[in-house]
């Protein structure tokens, strides 16, 4: 059986050198930060933000549980 899709997303912001990236993660928000220090590496800084996204961003995603993605914009 497939991953149920997820409602709650959680935004994470990864820096290094100057640069930001922003991270979505489908996780709980204790383990958001986490879950995209793993895709980084550990030379990245992540934070947790208060960043929201609408219900359309969240549909075009289709991200399932424990799901990690970089966000395009």
């Amino acid at each position: 059986m497939g991953k149920a899709p997820v409602s709650g997303l959680y935004v994470v912001a990864a820096s290094k050198d100057g640069q930001t990236e922003y991270w979505i993660a489908a996780t709980g928000p204790k383990e958001a930060a986490l879950a995209v220090q793993l895709h980084v590496g550990p030379e990245w800084r992540v934070t947790l933000t208060n960043r929201q996204l609408t219900a359309a961003q969240i549909a075009a995603l289709d991200l399932r549980p424990d799901d990690v993605r970089r966000l395009d914009s």
